[in-house]
């Protein structure tokens, strides 16, 4: 399984796009992990414990931890 990307490494990413004057656009994310349909992020980062109430582990098969917790939610 492919290890995602952290904070920083973000932070980074966004870094070099502001360098390059694309700070003032949208961001989209892609809905599936083939990449067959996009949507915009809505809200932003949020510390993923927010979520622990209501994100089973079976919504996170596809990630390295199964607990939410583990993790920063953009939605």
């Amino acid at each position: 399984m492919a290890k995602g990307i952290t904070v920083d490494q973000l932070a980074k990413m966004c870094a070099k796009l502001q360098k390059q004057g694309l700070g003032g656009r949208e961001i989209i994310m892609s809905s599936d992990d083939e990449g067959n349909e996009y949507h915009q992020a809505w809200e932003g980062l949020h510390d993923g414990s927010e979520f622990a109430d209501y994100v089973d582990g079976y919504q996170l098969m596809h990630c390295i931890s199964q607990d939410v917790s583990d993790y920063v939610v953009l939605t």
